[in-house]
């Protein structure tokens, strides 16, 4: 019989889910290493979702049972409940985290089964499997250090004889289906594109994941405009709501990877052989390094919460340096074997900051600050791509100079700004505006390509 509270009755449960998802995180090496050993291989494999199933069925039976045990049914349930207020509880409240953890390990897990990978090699499957399995494990990790804190699944001390607080309504249910799939198709572009240079077998998968991630990141972003994120005193604290925190990190990653990173790998398959990756990367990085720093240092002067000039633009500083050292440090990665993208170097480079965002939080909250300068770096990254690789005339480069317009816009907008939401709209809309150009370019120069 199924234990109530589960997690709390079973002290080890959630250290050793922790450990599980930890252990995915290197997928990319254990993946290869436990093959002749099956049955360590599926332990590896299932041990995750089946601890968090165990999750979702342990409150299933708690809340249909009006088990008092359960925080969740002490405070928003009284013994007359109906099933419809036990079912919107269960798919609203802590489980539908739950649910949402568990569907994206399943989806990571059965990844190669997807139609746009119908007849690719077994080696593709094993790595799109491993690589997504990666993906998966690292932002597991970030969820549960955010989301499924202790307090969570303790029983309460005491027993309220009515229900103090209210069950949400049913969009809380739609938001989370929504940002779950947009870290699913984050999964797909981020292991796609590092096979792209191998082989041609997850382009489908790639211009699939692009095309939905446009339209769940539109909707996204279109409710994260109502709520709190773009109000004046959100910024001060913005963990004091997890769920909107978490949301906001999930729709800027995306965009991210939707956006400036899906671009610059599709543009890095059509540069010719003598073209020179050093000094690419080089501005690359020195551009983004530039925008991170203005951009920080001025987000943290405007909060007041790190302090007044030099001493908030310090504070941001030292987040900007240490993401830009793990950037460069990254970069590296391609001497050990992890090369199979076009540009191997750009493509780290790039991964490391996407992943710098979730990662800084759980070190500093001044990582918040990172967040308006990683986007409007975005739009920069795009731009030094066109323009370096586009050797027409600057008069023909038309789209390269409405983007830099676009993008110089912008960036006065948000520098002359001091209201962090303001700042973050101004680099949303930096971002989507060049990128909007990029890909009219990169239309164009797929026709050039295809007339040749």
């Amino acid at each position: 019989m199924i234990r109530s509270m589960l997690a709390s009755s079973v002290s080890w449960y959630l250290p050793v889910l922790f450990l599980s998802c930890l252990a995915w995180a290197f997928a990319f090496s254990l993946e290869g290493a436990l093959r002749e050993r099956r049955f360590v291989l599926r332990f590896y494999r299932w041990t995750p979702p089946l601890m968090v199933a165990g999750l979702v069925v342990s409150r299933a039976f708690d809340i249909l049972s009006l088990s008092s045990l359960n925080p969740e049914v002490a405070l928003m349930l009284d013994q007359s409940a109906s099933i419809s207020e036990k079912i919107r509880l269960l798919l609203t409240g802590q489980g539908a985290l739950e649910g949402a953890l568990f569907a994206f390990l399943g989806f990571a897990l059965f990844a190669p089964n997807l139609p746009s990978l119908r007849g690719c090699s077994p080696e593709t499957s094993d790595f799109v499997r491993s690589r997504m399995m990666t993906h998966a494990g690292i932002w597991a990790v970030m969820l549960l250090m955010l989301l499924f804190q202790q307090d969570m699944y303790a029983s309460p001390e005491t027993v309220p004889q009515r229900p103090t607080v209210d069950i949400a309504n049913w969009s809380a249910f739609f938001l989370v289906v929504l940002f779950t799939l947009l870290l699913m198709m984050s999964g797909e572009i981020l292991t796609a594109t590092a096979h792209l240079a191998s082989s041609g077998e997850t382009s489908l998968l790639f211009q699939r994941a692009i095309l939905k991630m446009l339209v769940a990141g539109v909707v996204a972003w279109a409710c994260l405009f109502q709520t709190e994120v773009f109000t004046s005193t959100w910024w001060d604290r913005p963990l004091r709501d997890e769920r909107l925190a978490v949301g906001l990190m999930i729709a800027t990653y995306g965009t991210w990877v939707a956006l400036p990173h899906a671009f610059s790998t599709v543009a890095e398959s059509l540069k010719t052989p003598g073209s020179s990756q050093a000094e690419d990367l080089g501005w690359c990085f020195s551009f983004v390094a530039m925008v991170l720093l203005v951009v920080a240092g001025m987000m943290a002067d405007a909060l007041h919460v790190y302090g007044e000039g030099s001493e908030a633009f310090i504070a941001a500083w030292k987040g900007v340096a240490l993401l830009l050292f793990f950037g460069a440090l990254s970069m590296l990665l391609p001497t050990v074997g992890f090369d199979a993208a076009h540009h191997p170097e750009a493509w780290w480079f790039r991964a490391t900051l996407l992943l710098g965002l979730p990662l800084g939080v759980l070190m500093s909250d001044a990582a918040w600050l990172l967040y308006p300068a990683v986007l409007l770096a975005g739009g920069s990254v795009i731009l030094v791509s066109i323009n370096l690789q586009d050797r027409t005339s600057l008069r023909e480069r038309r789209f390269l100079l409405l983007g830099m317009a676009a993008w110089l816009v912008c960036c006065s907008l948000l520098l002359t700004s001091d209201n962090p939401r303001h700042m973050l709209q101004f680099a949303l809309l930096a971002v989507v505006s060049v990128s909007v150009c990029g890909a009219v370019w990169l239309r164009r120069q797929n026709l050039t390509m295809a007339q040749k």
